[in-house]
């Protein structure tokens, strides 16, 4: 069943029949062919793969299904921050500072690694039942120091929408409009 959609893709809720387990399987539908996208997919498996954070969201496998790129990552049952927002509106202040704390520490894990989100925003945050944070979709991360123009403008720093160089406060500029 299909759970959520982005820029790059959709994605499933799917059973690992090797662990019996739910996982989330990100598919890149349309464009998989264009050797840019391909190559952003790529990065976000690999992004996200070498970091082992409990604020960020594991993934499992990477690979391709009928020549269709896909990463197969934690299923986290939950909702996305934005959704959250939507539907409650503020959170009590220890609440949202809670998440913020969480979010810090998942960004200090990835910037310890030199990997800048690029597109931090309340989509992009899940919070499972218990209240635990995960940090989503590292599809435009990258080292810090690179210049990219890409993200949703609404959170990106300022030098981020100057196509200037990123870097972890640039992240920690999109945290502070979460």
């Amino acid at each position: 069943a299909q759970i959520g959609s982005g820029g790059m893709g959709s994605i499933f809720l799917a059973r690992d029949p090797a662990i019996d387990r739910l996982v989330a399987v990100k598919l890149m539908r349309e464009g998989f062919e264009d050797a840019r996208r391909r190559e952003r997919f790529a990065r976000e498996a690999q992004s996200i793969g070498r970091m082992q954070h409990q604020n960020i969201v594991t993934v499992f496998d990477v690979g391709e299904h009928e020549g269709e790129p896909f990463i197969a990552m934690e299923y986290v049952d939950g909702e996305d921050l934005s959704s959250l927002l939507k539907r409650i509106g503020r959170f009590p202040e220890d609440r949202a500072l809670e998440i913020a704390r969480q979010i810090c520490a998942g960004l200090a894990a990835a910037h310890e690694r030199d990997v800048i989100h690029r597109d931090l925003k309340p989509a992009n945050v899940m919070i499972d039942g218990t209240g635990k944070v995960r940090i989503t979709d590292f599809g435009l991360a990258g080292a810090s120091g690179e210049a990219i123009r890409a993200g949703t403008p609404a959170y990106m720093a300022p030098e981020q929408l100057a196509g200037q160089e990123v870097t972890a406060q640039s992240d920690i500029y999109a945290l502070g409009l979460i």
